[in-house]
């Protein structure tokens, strides 16, 4: 009899400490799924509050070569930085190629550059950028201009001529 209640003590004492034990695990896992979804919630939320379109594209010449001048306008409900710029990609396409044009300050051969409309290092809601490609490759016409955020948000305009 006495046997009996400690087995069944041990049985009781062990169920308690496996049912802490799936706890336990269950509350770490919650706590990862609660980061996963807050990091996707934060990202789906930058995303659908970033929107930018291309109000104008020309291509200009001149003695320092030819390059394409594009008017970017933000018009999403939040700023974008200028680190984002900085890692932001621009593509010009034509119906033989394609070419990545990635950011430099100074410009160069493709690489893109940009001046803000008002100079506070921020693209601002409303905002229009002034951008400068400078291409290696020549373009026939139409050639698309997209320009891809790092958040994925892109936008795409038709130089038609």
């Amino acid at each position: 009899m006495a046997s009996e209640s400690v087995g069944t003590a041990i049985i009781v004492i062990a169920g308690v400490i496996l049912a802490a034990m799936v706890s336990a695990a269950l509350f770490s896992q919650m706590s990862l799924l609660d980061s996963s979804m807050r990091l996707a919630v934060r990202s789906a939320q930058n995303r659908l509050e970033t929107s930018i379109s291309i109000v104008l594209v020309s291509l200009n010449t001149s003695s320092t070569g030819r390059y394409f001048v594009v008017y970017a306008k933000n018009t999403g409900s939040r700023a974008i930085s200028s680190s984002e710029l900085t890692q932001t990609d621009l593509y010009l396409t034509d119906a033989q190629c394609t070419v990545l044009i990635t950011y430099s300050s100074s410009g160069g051969y493709d690489k893109w550059s940009y001046v803000e409309t008002s100079l506070n290092g921020v693209w601002d809601v409303g905002e229009t950028l002034v951008i400068k490609v400078y291409n290696s490759t020549s373009f026939s016409i139409p050639t698309t201009v997209v320009i891809a955020l790092p958040n994925g948000v892109r936008a795409e305009y038709v130089y038609s001529g």
